[in-house]
């Protein structure tokens, strides 16, 4: 018995000393993966974080992995519910999309990256009475919103109630002046700001938008990002970590969030690259998970010019 017991734990260690080589190269740095042609970025440790999962399988440095030539790990499975199994394996919380349809499709990814938690929640009978159809009322102006972008915000909203479109800078126009027309004292507000690089990003604050020239405060205020720069497709938001700075209302700006500014837009944002992303040191709006000490992760550099605004409010 103790012979057995002995040569177990001589093979167990055998196999770490001939695993480490290959779980190193993963060591202190994110992990970029490529499904389906999307990048996500993510860390060593959120990956195993469900050891029975094919990820933690994957990542456990038992298998050569190829990198692809830009540092990616390609796994060829539809990217449009990854999100919700890379957020799993971040909070350990299962969060599932109402619609019918998207819950099948989440099914099968999760059976395919064998999620078990995810697996029985969706296979819940209990549960699966509450899935409903997506609100259909919400942002159906937008024109920069698709579908799971609209879900996803309304999830992060704690107050769902008719969000209507009452600003978009290609039809009123780009001028300051144009937002502050259209945003003035209209109480709560989403903006959502797509650039000329293809990024999709904005924020909502609780503070309606003035010309008054000053900082005002607010605890309920968040950014957002449907594609950014260092998180690809992957939905984040930011929190509002200094209150007193959380948005500027000044007469020559649009959409401008944070001291530094996080989220600054530019009189005439299509006509120039004056608007600009820089996130300093998360110390007005956090940062995503897994990400930090990237000033410009937003659009990968500071300076971008939109192509379109869109505003909504009630």
């Amino acid at each position: 018995m103790l012979t057995s017991v002995g040569e177990r734990v001589r093979e167990e260690r055998d196999q770490l000393e001939r695993d480490f080589p290959k779980l190193q190269k993963f060591q202190g740095k994110p992990i970029k993966l490529d499904i389906g042609g999307f990048i996500f970025k993510t860390s060593l440790e959120t990956l195993r974080k469900d050891t029975d999962s094919m990820l933690a399988s994957m990542f456990s440095g038992r298998f050569v992995m190829k990198e692809q030539e830009d540092g990616s790990y390609f796994i060829d499975r539809d990217p449009t519910h990854f999100r919700f199994i890379l957020n799993f394996l971040r909070t350990g919380k299962v969060i599932i999309p109402h619609d019918t349809i998207a819950r099948d499709e989440l099914l099968l990814e999760a059976e395919f990256y064998n999620i078990k938690p995810i697996i029985d929640k969706l296979n819940d009978p209990m549960d699966s009475q509450s899935a409903v159809q997506p609100v259909a009322s919400e942002f159906t102006s937008s024109t920069l919103m698709n579908t799971e972008d609209k879900r996803v915000l309304l999830s992060w909203l704690s107050v769902k109630m008719n969000w209507r479109l009452i600003y978009k800078a290609s039809r009123d126009g780009f001028r300051a002046a144009d937002f502050h027309r259209c945003c003035d004292n209209k109480g709560e507000t989403i903006s959502v700001i797509h650039t000329t690089g293809g990024y999709l990003f904005g924020g909502y604050t609780d503070v309606p938008w003035t010309s008054g020239g000053t900082w005002k405060s607010s605890s309920q205020s968040f950014l957002f990002a449907f594609r950014s720069s260092a998180l690809g497709n992957t939905p984040v938001k930011a929190t509002v970590v200094n209150s007193d700075n959380a948005v500027s209302h000044r007469s020559g700006y649009c959409c401008t969030f944070g001291g530094g500014h996080n989220i600054y837009i530019a009189d005439s944002s299509n006509t120039n690259s004056t608007s600009y992303s820089n996130w300093s040191d998360g110390s007005y709006y956090s940062y995503p998970p897994d990400l930090s000490c990237n000033g410009h992760w937003l659009v990968g550099q500071r300076n971008f010019q939109t192509r379109d605004v869109e505003v909504f409010g009630h």
